[in-house]
């Protein structure tokens, strides 16, 4: 019989079992779903994860109840505050882009007439590429379609705020899309 050897990536939870402990335990590689209860026996190869969890996690007992609570309370507080915070980010860049597809909409688009390249995709369809488009700003939905405000460049230089429906950026310049969702998305 062989013993197999599992890597615990965190201890999650501590409980009483029978006088004794069982740790939750989230093992290495496995889903979070798959996190299981084991006493101290079958955790020998990692006192030192089990000592710092301890450590970081003292037991409080029911006489100190009280306090436990306010703890609580104070944390509870201080988490809704910072989600408060971060609603208000949220919401302060929400405004921000509402103000800037405002702004873009109000820009007189008669130059939409643009230097673009009648090219040939590989099925023998056209497709203009637009080499004035330079960014998007940000995306929103109006009527039921996604919107993008794209900096453009007029014919004299100068960078403008144009209103374009992002279907019709997938055809004609699908890079500049893709590159603003790329950098909307946040890993952890």
């Amino acid at each position: 019989m062989t013993d197999t050897l599992y890597n615990v990536e965190k201890i999650l939870d501590r409980r009483r079992v029978n006088g004794g402990f069982e740790y939750k335990i989230k093992w290495e590689g496995y889903p979070m779903n798959e996190s299981t209860w084991e006493p101290m026996a079958n955790l020998e190869t990692v006192k030192e994860l089990v000592e710092e969890y301890n450590r970081t996690h003292p037991i409080t007992e029911k006489k100190r109840s009280s306090k436990a609570s306010s703890h609580k309370k104070n944390s509870d507080s201080f988490i809704n505050k910072k989600r408060k915070e971060e609603n208000d980010e949220k919401n302060q860049q929400i405004n921000q882009n509402e103000k800037n597809l405002e702004d873009a909409i109000k820009i007189n688009d008669d130059d939409s007439k643009v230097n673009a390249n009648k090219n040939v995709n590989a099925n023998g369809n056209n497709y203009i590429i637009d080499d004035s488009l330079k960014n998007v700003v940000t995306v929103k939905q109006e009527d039921q379609k996604l919107i993008a405000v794209v900096e453009k460049l007029n014919p004299n230089g100068d960078l403008i705020k144009t209103f374009i429906p992002t279907e019709d950026l997938r055809r004609t310049n699908p890079w500049i899309l893709l590159n603003f969702y790329e950098s909307k998305i946040k890993f952890s």
